[in-house]
């Protein structure tokens, strides 16, 4: 088997601060979780605190897609930060997947919690079936398709290269 590269000090940087990065959005998550609860409620209850009733912004369904997208895309930064490391990236494509990788998740978490206030889910600039286009909307859609298209992108370049990592290696027959 052919001996790894060694990693170099930027490498090994930009590998731990998409992890970071992705650990931080991954707490936003949580932090979504928890507005789950109180939307669902209709209060803010922290036992043994008494109950405050308020009217949480947002739907339970916004924050259920908050709480789950957050979670899913701070371990997929973390995962996608591990597996850079193990393929045979030039610098360029480096750079680029772990920065798309950071704007994604930061674009990500803009599109769920901007389109769960926004009138129409943040799903167009203007107006949508649910709703009069508005700022956070805006910034939700534009967020979120600037991740999407960064994720579209990463992903091929690691799917490419996991490929030609694998013809590379050998495989004795018998």
């Amino acid at each position: 088997m052919p001996e790894q590269p060694s990693i170099t000090l930027a490498r090994q940087r930009l590998s731990y601060l998409v992890i970071a990065h992705g650990m931080t959005i991954l707490l936003i998550g949580l932090a979504a979780g928890v507005m789950l609860i109180f939307s669902l409620l209709d209060a803010v209850t922290l036992w043994p605190l008494p109950v405050w009733e308020v009217s949480v912004p947002g739907t339970t369904r916004g924050w259920q897609a908050a709480h789950v997208g957050g979670i899913t895309n701070g371990v997929m930064m973390a995962v996608v930060a591990l597996i850079m490391l193990k393929l045979d990236l030039s610098e360029r494509h480096f750079n680029w997947s772990g920065w798309g990788m950071i704007i994604m998740g930061w674009g990500n978490t803009l599109f769920y919690w901007g389109g769960n206030v926004s009138t129409n889910r943040g799903l167009s600039i203007g107006d949508t079936p649910f709703g009069p286009g508005d700022i956070p909307g805006a910034l939700a859609f534009l967020g979120g398709g600037l991740g999407m298209f960064i994720t579209f992108y990463v992903i091929t370049v690691l799917a490419f290269a996991a490929f030609r990592k694998a013809k590379s290696l050998s495989v004795d027959t018998l």
